[in-house]
């Protein structure tokens, strides 16, 4: 059957699937009726599949990944200290105890060679490691040869980066964007921490890793100055050169041209691009090549973006997106029709949950005016740069720009939405996923915006929401633990003052395979903090677990494993020609699509004839008002004490009786067509995704699931509350047992084909096999009718007096006036007709 359908015939079958949901239809079959209600027309060709359609499997060489790593923001080591002292020639020396930064049990970052493999009693030790006698000598250690740095350094986060490190290296992926914030305050040893812990083990890997900056590799215009110590100081934890290792990135003339710190950034991260600069792989934007630049890599193309750049480029400040319109124009224009992808990447969100996303010029200027001659504020982001005015996602500041350039919003974001342009960010400390749309009377329409999650100790609730103008909300997760540290060492607590502290780890992992491209958020727990880097946990790659430390009732220090427990929780796959839309909550999935027009295929159509998201999950926000996208309460915006980011958030919130709301998230469901040689399918086969995306469950604004869920009830055609029959565990976590909303499906068979021979067969990716999924016992020789529908419309539905009741949303059969199989399913997945097993072979 293979041969004769996939390589000899191309059929074409027209459009009938329309009127598959006609309750009246002659269920009884005959062959005049076949010929008359279906018209197809055949084309014999010789022509076969070239494979350009083809799904390749996931060994496949066609098949790659990148990945992209979020903030990696870190802070002081100051959250617990050790004092150890030794006293010899009448000096007495006190050395507090910081973090051992190459994990080799010796801490030299003082100046001298202290043993730290036991972390709760480090001691002075001598040249050849031994414990130091009374009055020895303690062993210096020489600046230049010094592995650590001293006590109450800024340090990168490396109990949270170490595993998504190992996890990228794990999963073979091939490019990596990080995209921003590597550093909390720009100093040279956290641009060192981080090359060692991530810049060079993946390329070293072979991996092309591709930066950008955040905010806070950012040098503001008034601290510029006391951010130099030009001559080596390896005791000035915010210095540019504060690492004795040969690398000078400004000199004394140096510190009176402000460049932000570009300088510094070009010696670590920037020289990653070096080679792909030289060889013309990677093409820059001419002045700031290493900051604003694109390459193509396989079948997408890369396209970073620095909203930080302009005033390195311009005397007169503009605004990013006013100086590289015509540039990122230009580059989709050259380069985006010879890709499958675009993938364009940048710090900062469009439309942000931590900000405010909407700009107010009133409000704008109420900040500017407030700087004082030193450069200062009252707001709570002082230490951003202040060029940046106000505190907003980018959306804000096109909008901003958009003033002296009346166009530049419209324009850019349809430009986005043209070339299907993926867009990736961080900032946020959070992951969401959602759809930028330039027209909100049609959300369909639009680009992915991804903020890809968080690999800082800093996290952040949901403040503001979905953009109620330019933005539909497809996933969200926050990380934002409440409350108390909850550490498992004996000796010390941590308190939360500082920020709201994150209790997950989370990245991004994208699959590119072919035409397809599949989105993946792995997260997992974290009960770190920077406690524990000073207490001696680490992250040990071939046990794939972290080693901590502790004491136990005899007071002898003790070893714990604990391992990682990766989950994957959002995901999204499509091709860059399937059909979209988004499904609001309560709304049919109803849809039609057809193959393409293309050599390879049969000419299969199907529709989607019945179903609904009652599935949906729900985030809670705080209550803003649609205009300016303040906080609603007293003095309660970003701007003043309620955007504090700072752990007594929620408490003054509760203060100010700030109601919260429940957000609900949308589907986007995505129809793409793959073809292949197979014997086992005789039609095209469609690939669905956007049902299986979500279990119902409600998280609060610090993303934590609640115990109860708006989608566990729905209102029938009857307007009588119902529980909602999806068998879901409301948990945030999908998983194989978990199913969709039950949704019917219809497939046209080719020409001459005997339908009673097929069935639907939906692939299973763990085994590579076709497994035909519908139940024989609930097959019925009626033609599908919405009285079959158990969703909102048509209530507990009515099941046909063939099958039994218990079939439920388990019914299928034959639709002969259109040539089609029909069946419920509640999988995402690749769907195709298939021979019976009674039939095959």
């Amino acid at each position: 059957m293979k041969a004769l359908s996939k390589t000899a015939l191309i059929v074409v079958i027209s459009n009938a699937l329309f009127a598959c949901g006609s309750d009246n239809l002659d269920s009884t079959k005959n062959s005049d009726q076949v010929e008359n209600e279906s018209t197809v027309s055949t084309t014999v060709s010789t022509t076969v599949t070239q494979g350009a359609n083809k799904l390749a499997e996931n060994n496949s060489d066609n098949v790659w990944r990148f990945a992209v790593i979020p903030d990696t923001q870190g802070r002081d080591d100051d959250d617990y200290k050790q004092t150890i002292t030794h006293t010899y020639d009448g000096i007495t020396l006190s050395v507090d105890i910081g973090y051992d930064v190459n994990n080799d049990d010796i801490f030299d970052g003082e100046g001298w060679k202290i043993d730290v493999s036991d972390p709760y009693n480090a001691i002075f030790v001598d040249e050849n490691g031994d414990p130091l006698v009374a009055g020895g000598v303690p062993v210096e250690i020489a600046s230049s040869e010094r592995s650590d740095t001293p006590y109450d350094f800024k340090h990168l986060p490396a109990l949270l980066v170490d595993p998504i490190v190992s996890k990228i290296k794990e999963e073979g992926v091939s490019v990596v964007l990080a995209v921003g914030d590597m550093t909390d305050v720009r100093t040279e040893n956290e641009y060192v921490e981080w090359m060692n812990k991530v810049g060079t083990p993946l390329t070293e890997a072979g991996m092309t890793v591709l930066p950008v900056r955040g905010n806070h590799e950012i040098v503001d215009g008034y601290d510029w100055l006391s951010w130099f110590t030009t001559s080596v100081d390896t005791t000035d934890n915010r210095s540019v050169n504060n690492m004795d290792n040969g690398v000078d990135a400004y000199t004394d003339a140096d510190s009176q041209e402000f460049d932000q710190g570009y300088n510094l950034y070009q010696q670590y991260p920037g020289k990653l691009l070096s080679k792909g600069l030289e060889s013309g792989e990677i093409v820059g934007y001419e002045g700031i090549e290493d900051l604003m630049y694109y390459t193509v890599q396989n079948n997408t193309l890369f396209i970073a973006i620095d909203f930080y750049a302009s005033d390195l480029v311009s005397v007169n400040y503009e605004g990013t997106w006013l100086l590289i319109y015509d540039w990122l124009k230009n580059v989709l224009e050259t380069k985006g029709t010879t890709v499958d992808h675009i993938v364009m990447f940048g710090h900062e969100a469009l439309s942000t949950k931590k900000r405010p996303s909407v700009y107010n010029y009133d409000e704008y200027f109420d900040y500017i005016s407030s700087l004082k001659s030193d450069g200062t504020s009252g707001d709570e982001d002082e230490t951003e740069p202040g060029i940046l005015g106000l505190d907003t996602g980018q959306l804000g500041y096109l909008q901003l720009q958009d003033e002296s350039s009346p166009g530049l919003m419209d324009n850019v974001l349809n430009l986005l939405s043209e070339y299907k342009v993926n867009y990736i960010a961080g900032h946020d400390h959070q992951y969401s996923r959602s759809l930028i749309h330039p027209d909100n009377s049609n959300p369909s329409v639009g680009f992915t915006q991804i903020v890809a999650g968080n690999a800082s100790w800093k996290a952040y609730n949901n403040r503001y929401g979905i953009h109620d103008k330019y933005e539909t909300g497809l996933a969200q997760d926050n990380f934002a633990q409440v409350g108390d540290y909850e550490g498992t060492n004996s000796q010390y607590t941590k308190d939360l003052t500082k920020y709201e502290k994150s209790n997950k780890i989370s990245f991004v992992i994208v699959e590119v395979n072919g035409r397809q491209i599949t989105f993946k958020n792995y997260y997992a727990p974290v009960n770190f903090s920077e406690a524990d880097m000073n207490m001696g946990t680490y992250w040990d790659e071939p046990q794939n677990a972290w080693v901590q430390y502790d004491v136990d009732s005899a007071g002898k220090t003790i070893e714990e494993i604990i391992p990682i427990e990766w989950n994957v929780g959002d995901s999204a796959s499509y091709t860059s020609d399937a059909l979209q839309r988004v499904v609001s909550p309560y709304e049919s999935y109803w849809a039609t699509t057809k193959t393409p027009d293309e050599a390879g295929y049969i000419g299969t159509q199907a529709a989607i004839l019945d179903g609904f998201n009652l599935t949906y999950n729900s985030v809670e926000v705080l209550t803003t008002d649609t205009q300016d996208k303040k906080q609603v309460g007293v003095d309660a915006n970003y701007q003043d004490d309620l955007g504090t980011g700072k752990g007594e958030y929620t408490i003054f919130a509760d203060a100010y009786s700030i109601p919260r709301e429940e957000q609900a998230m949308n589907e986007l469901l995505s129809l793409s067509w793959f073809t292949d040689e197979d014997a086992t399918t005789v039609s095209d086969i469609l690939y669905i995704n956007g049902n299986l995306n979500q279990d119902g469950s409600y998280k609060n604004t610090n993303g934590f699931v609640q115990t109860s869920s708006p989608s566990e009830l729905f209102f029938d055609k009857d307007a009588v509350e119902t529980d909602n029959p999806t068998n879901v565990i409301r948990d945030g976590v999908i998983t194989a047992e978990d199913d969709a909303d039950a949704m019917a499906i219809a497939i046209t068979a080719p020409e001459g084909v005997d339908l009673s021979t097929l069935t639907i067969g939906r692939y299973n990716e763990e085994t590579g096999v076709w497994d035909a999924f519908l139940d024989e016992n609930c097959f019925t020789a009626t033609s599908y009718s919405d009285d079959f529908s158990v969703m909102f419309q048509s209530g507990a539905g009515s099941a046909p007096s063939d099958v039994s009741s218990s079939c439920g949303t388990y019914l299928w059969g034959y639709n002969y006036n259109n040539n089609s199989v029909w069946g419920f399913t509640h999988k995402d997945g690749r769907f195709a007709l298939v021979l019976k097993v009674d039939n095959a072979g």
